[in-house]
């Protein structure tokens, strides 16, 4: 049984690269191709999910004490059931909104290549198998970053690839320190320190805030955010599963990792290092927040909010509580439904409506209601109002920093200003789309254009009713997240 957890990681890395192998005479027969294979993941997902092999799957020994390995918990499962469940949605949106584009054999390679990975790192038994999949996740994206070939674009993927080695450099070495001072280098609730020397427990925490920083690249924390806003002008399916899905969760889990699993809290909370991380999470939070608020072009607002959002995940994280990983987990949940489908929607304005800045969207809302009220219902999640899963995630948040008190009370305050910025910079869009001044107003300025066609349609309106059913029905999720963060 425990084999099968290599099946989801390596089936769609060969299925991808079958992709530009085939060389598919019609749009229609890859998309088919590309659909079913990414499908026949989820199922195999979804199956594990629900039947979690209890042991372990080493796939091969780098060394004596290195090996690939494989294991699934419930922080696993948090993470490739977001992953499984978006991936066929985010796969059906991109046939349509790359229609007209070009080298569509190669984006789809590397985007299904990319499902595989990123299961890879939520299904890593240690530090070192997560490690290398999140090496390959920032190769196997780096072409769909620069897929466009021009000058923005090839720029942008520069900027992407030295931010990602360079935080990956941080993380190796904190692992060379673990495998070096830890017991082991798997994934062990509570950490692997236990035994660690007093005299070495401030030289770990100076190499803990080296990984959170290095991994905290990819979760875009200040000042290393630098690559997120520019990777914005890859295609929206590419930018929909770098700041929703794959890439950003990525970092945020590695970050969930270490904390809890590898250097594990005893170590790191009431520390200046946990002062120092939780600063950085605030610090990025409400600078995301005021980067959107003043930004104009629509995919790097959402850029920016992504910016923002991550590191709500990571203050939860750096809390080192029950509550704290509760909260960070749910909104890791809450934030990839509620973005996607805020990226969907950009996307179907960008393709069917040629608009990419705020003001020029004003009574788009009359022309594309479907796409805008789907937009709309998500702007309100993603603001925390409730009963929607965006208020859920915020209010574990904020009562995790009221039960730790102290220097967390300052998080409680900053996530209520955020709030109320992302209020401001999101539900305004929504404003415009609808509500215009009748008599200025040009009815000829959206001539022909429409609601987009059904493959684009149907992602963002399902995960729109996925949206509200988290929030609803937010019980038994958070009840799980419960028993994932007491260590069950």
């Amino acid at each position: 049984m425990e084999f099968l957890m290599c099946f989801p990681i390596l089936f769609p890395m060969l299925f991808g690269i079958l992709v530009s192998a085939f060389h598919f005479d019609t749009d229609r027969k890859r998309n088919i191709y590309v659909e079913i294979g990414v499908i026949i993941n989820s199922i195999v997902v979804a199956y594990l999910l629900l039947n979690p092999p209890s042991g372990i799957f080493v796939l091969f020994d780098l060394t004596k004490n290195l090996t690939i390995e494989f294991h699934i918990d419930k922080m696993s499962m948090v993470f490739a059931g977001i992953v499984s469940i978006l991936w066929p949605f985010a796969s059906l949106y991109a046939f349509e909104y790359m229609e007209n584009e070009h080298r569509k054999d190669s984006f789809f390679t590397f985007y299904t290549m990319t499902y595989g990975i990123t299961i890879g790192v939520a299904f890593a038994g240690n530090l070192e198998t997560m490690y290398l999949f999140y090496e390959m996740l920032t190769l196997v994206t780096l072409p769909l970053v620069m897929h466009e070939a021009n000058l923005e674009s090839i720029q942008a993927a520069k900027t992407y690839m030295v931010y990602s080695i360079a935080g990956a450099s941080f993380g190796f070495i904190s692992l060379m320190f673990i495998l070096n001072y830890g017991e082991t280098s798997a994934f062990v609730w509570g950490g692997v320190l236990k035994n660690l020397p007093a005299n070495k427990e401030q030289l770990m925490r100076v190499w803990y805030a080296f990984a959170f920083f290095g991994f905290g690249v990819k979760a875009a924390v200040f000042p290393f955010h630098g690559w997120l806003p520019k990777a914005s002008v890859a295609p929206t399916p590419v930018t929909a599963l770098l700041h929703a899905v794959a890439v950003v969760k990525s970092g945020a889990f590695a970050i969930g990792r270490l904390t809890y699993f590898s250097y594990g809290t005893d170590i790191l909370k009431g520390t200046w290092v946990q002062y120092l991380v939780m600063s950085a999470a605030l610090i990025t939070i409400l600078f995301g927040s005021c980067m959107a608020y003043k930004e104009q072009h629509i995919k790097r607002r959402l850029a920016y909010s992504t910016v923002s959002n991550l590191s709500y995940i990571v203050f939860g994280f750096t809390l080192m509580s029950e509550q704290g990983l509760v909260g960070g987990m749910a909104h890791m949940l809450a934030h990839a439904f509620m973005k996607i489908v805020l990226f969907a929607c950009v996307g179907a304005i960008m393709v069917r409506g040629h608009k990419q800045y705020v003001y020029e969207i004003a009574g788009i809302g009359k022309v594309m209601p479907f796409t805008m009220v789907c937009f709309a219902i998500s702007a309100l999640a993603v603001t925390g109002v409730p009963p929607l899963p965006g208020f859920i995630s915020k209010w574990n948040l904020i009562k995790g920093a009221v039960l730790e008190g102290g220097f967390a009370y300052v998080g409680a305050v900053v996530l209520l200003i955020s709030g109320l910025l992302t209020a401001m910079y999101i539900i305004s869009v929504a404003i415009r789309a609808f509500i215009v001044d009748e008599e200025t107003y040009d009815k000829h300025i959206f001539d022909n254009v429409t609601d987009p066609g059904l493959r684009m349609k149907i992602p963002f309106a399902v995960l729109t009713v996925v949206v509200v059913v988290m929030g609803i029905f937010a019980e038994p999720i958070v009840g799980f997240l419960h028993q994932m963060a007491q260590g069950l």
